[in-house]
């Protein structure tokens, strides 16, 4: 599943010389976000890139002020996105292909990754918002704003690949309403074709099961040959003509 870290950042101002943060994280439990045994991260290492950048004596980080610190907050958090994005689309090509080798039996998983994803769509607006805010906030100096609208720019484009993965899962039912309305057509086409099949014979039957007094084929000797003969021509002739007809379909 996918884990959700809340983090509140506060700037001091005017001067913003002070940045203080802080997680709903539990102290004795690391939250951890996990796709599979591959990508792993806890909440000791979202800021990982921050914390070595301040230990660095010339850092950017230690030479400007809390507004570009809470720049760099925010763009270690974007970039947190595109990994678990990367291992969301391979694990939904994954399930696609497999469903599509399985004849779409059990659609459990894909609709899992769906809400999963639409549930990260929505904490996509909610940072999409905030960082708008933020970059219309006329208390944000010049500099710390070009960055941050680079920031938004990689949001909105994890934004468009979230909504992307989205329609691939809503496309995984489509093709599975498709597979099974055409396993349903061909159920039914078999279930004509035999009756069909078999009508000619069911129709000289119940001819010559009439109780009429006079029927000369009934005393001929060669009756019972000359109704299959017959039968066994209508049902050749039935199966050729909706043969043709498939075809021309």
């Amino acid at each position: 599943g996918i884990g959700i870290q809340i983090t509140s950042i506060f700037v001091s101002m005017p001067n913003g010389k002070t940045v203080i943060t802080f997680n709903n994280a539990n102290k004795k439990k690391d939250v951890q976000v996990t796709i599979d045994s591959r990508h792993r991260t806890t909440l000791s290492d979202c800021w990982s890139r921050v914390q070595n950048e301040l230990k660095k004596s010339y850092s950017k980080l230690r030479q400007y002020d809390g507004q570009y610190l809470a720049y760099s907050f925010l763009d270690q958090a974007v970039d947190m996105i595109g990994p678990v994005v990367k291992e969301l689309r391979k694990a939904i090509e994954l399930e696609t292909e497999s469903l599509s080798d399985q004849k779409y039996k059990n659609m459990d998983r894909i609709h899992m990754l769906r809400d999963e994803l639409k549930n990260m769509e929505r904490k996509l607006k909610q940072f999409l918002r905030l960082l708008v805010h933020v970059i219309e906030d006329e208390t944000i100096r010049p500099g710390p704003t070009v960055y941050l609208k680079d920031v938004l720019d990689n949001l909105e484009n994890c934004d468009e690949e979230v909504k992307n993965l989205i329609s691939i899962c809503e496309s995984a039912d489509v093709a599975a309403e498709k597979f099974e309305r055409g396993q349903m057509d061909a159920t039914l086409y078999t279930l004509t074709v035999i009756s069909a099949t078999f009508l000619p014979a069911q129709f000289l039957t119940g001819v010559w099961g009439m109780n009429f007094v006079y029927m000369p084929e009934l005393d001929e000797e060669y009756g019972y040959r000359m109704f299959w003969s017959l039968a066994v021509v209508l049902i050749i002739s039935m199966l050729l003509f909706l043969n043709c007809g498939r075809l021309r379909a």
